[in-house]
């Protein structure tokens, strides 16, 4: 019997030393993708060092760039705003050619009213000691 087809895609949003796990269909667009994430932080409001967002716009997406062919990977700069294409708020995320399980890096607006890149951490799934991949 073949496998079972599923349209929907697994994003997991990393910020700070917190991570969150959605599952939304390929047709869901970026904007209600920020809109599913914000929902998604309330109940993390005690536990992170900055106050939760109340809108869509304090809210910017991060994704690792690809690399190009014979290019090795660095530890440097190794991450792109996504919203740095105009028009990507409404496109969908199979129309971004996003795979069924995608890693994004989320960043808020500070208090000056900008952004910056994103703070985040991604446990070593190597790492047996607890609290071992944090800096």
């Amino acid at each position: 019997m073949p496998p079972k087809s599923s349209n929907l895609h697994h994003i997991t949003f990393h910020f700070y030393r917190s991570a969150v796990l959605l599952s939304l269909p390929a047709n869901t667009s970026i904007n209600n993708v920020k809109t599913s994430l914000l929902s998604a932080l309330a109940p993390l409001s005690q536990t992170l060092p900055v106050p939760i967002p109340k809108t869509t716009s304090e809210i910017q997406l991060w994704e690792t760039k690809p690399l190009v062919d014979g290019q090795e990977p660095t530890t440097d700069d190794g991450i792109r705003n996504v919203e740095d294409d105009p028009g990507v708020g409404n496109r969908s995320i199979s129309a971004l050619g996003w795979g069924r399980w995608k890693t994004l890096f989320v960043s808020f607006r500070g208090e000056d009213g900008q952004f910056s890149q994103p703070i985040y951490t991604i446990p070593d799934v190597d790492d047996d000691e607890l609290n071992g991949s944090e800096a």
